[in-house]
């Protein structure tokens, strides 16, 4: 074999070698472009899950306030107690509660969409833990409705089972202590935090 042949195939083996070195080096980049754009994209639907959520649950708070100043009654709201019949006070209290809450409706709607988010990148476990909140949403809403038709009847139905009333105030006036629904809201943020954390954690 005469030196042409010999560089003819050093030059062969060097052109496979440098194309399988850059065929490797693109595959391991590909790769790496794979988990970092993962990385980034899990980052993103973290990030804004935990603050709709926050925002949720600020909006929940503010919507459970056990103050109800004057000027969230109607304008036509009696300001002699006397002359309020049960159904102005369904009526007025269904106004404040209908204003307070469409934020919460809205911050709902984000925290949906954002869980919806969440449930195609993490599954089950993301979707369990979102749905506890959910549910305490649904629980507000229907306390406040009870609420509302307790002051239909003029207080007849919390009279009549004086138990579910205290319950059901204690979840339409939120407060910081021993409340049910409280420590329950607390608990399902607390459970999507440390869901989500490490996914924060990965930017």
């Amino acid at each position: 074999m005469d030196c042409v042949a010999i560089f003819q195939i050093v030059k062969d083996i060097a052109v496979a070698s440098a194309a399988v070195t850059t065929s490797a080096i693109a595959i391991m980049g590909l790769k790496s472009w794979k988990r970092e754009l993962k990385g980034k994209t899990e980052f993103e639907v973290a990030r804004a899950l935990i603050l709709s959520t926050y925002k949720l649950r600020d909006e929940l708070k503010y919507a459970r306030s056990p103050w109800v100043s004057g000027h969230e009654f109607p304008d036509d709201y009696p300001q002699n107690p006397s002359i309020r019949t049960p159904q102005i006070e369904a009526e007025a209290y269904a106004f404040v509660y209908g204003n307070r809450w469409k934020p919460v409706s809205v911050a709902l709607q984000e925290f949906e969409a954002q869980a919806l988010e969440g449930e195609a990148l993490w599954g089950v476990s993301n979707k369990t833990k979102t749905q506890e909140l959910r549910q305490c949403v649904r629980n507000l809403q229907v306390s406040i409705e009870a609420f509302i038709n307790d002051k239909a009847t003029g207080g007849e139905n919390f009279r009549a089972d004086r138990v579910f009333g205290q319950s059901v105030k204690a979840d339409v006036w939120g407060t910081e202590n021993d409340n049910v629904l409280t420590d329950k809201i607390n608990a399902s943020i607390a459970a999507i935090e440390k869901e989500i954390r490490p996914h924060l954690q990965r930017s």
